[in-house]
């Protein structure tokens, strides 16, 4: 069973990605990021990206999330907050722990595509500064 079905389906992850997007755009921390962004695109990309990637059926047409975040200068205090807040909107959407987990875990491995690696980052080695 993939994750997407033992999450619950497309209705799941919708519930789950409008908890989100709600909790994102109203984040001190994040809700900046998302100020000039069309944010009925973004999450019907959201749902698309996440449909695809958590094995459902859907196909994800949008741009790599390397080319989407590269020019937002997230750090890791960002994508670790957008994974707390992830992991709030599952947990209100009911999920059960073991999806929810592996949600959280594919999320959290977009971290070298989605996070601006730099000099001041102490979870980057300088090699790859």
């Amino acid at each position: 069973m993939s994750i997407y079905d033992s999450l619950g389906g497309e209705q799941v992850l919708r519930v789950v990605v409008d908890d989100l997007a709600s909790r994102l755009e109203n984040d001190l921390l994040l809700g900046p990021v998302f100020r000039d962004v069309d944010l009925d695109a973004l999450h019907r990309h959201r749902v698309s990206y996440l449909a695809a990637v958590l094995g459902g059926p859907e196909q994800y047409l949008g741009q790599s999330m390397r080319d989407a975040h590269r020019s937002l200068a997230l750090t890791d205090a960002h994508m670790d907050r957008f994974l707390q807040l992830s992991a709030a909107s599952l947990a209100a959407a009911d999920v059960a722990p073991e999806p929810a987990r592996a949600v959280l875990e594919l999320l959290d491995r977009l971290r070298p595509v989605i996070v601006t690696p730099g000099p001041t980052d102490p979870r980057r080695p300088a090699s790859e500064s």
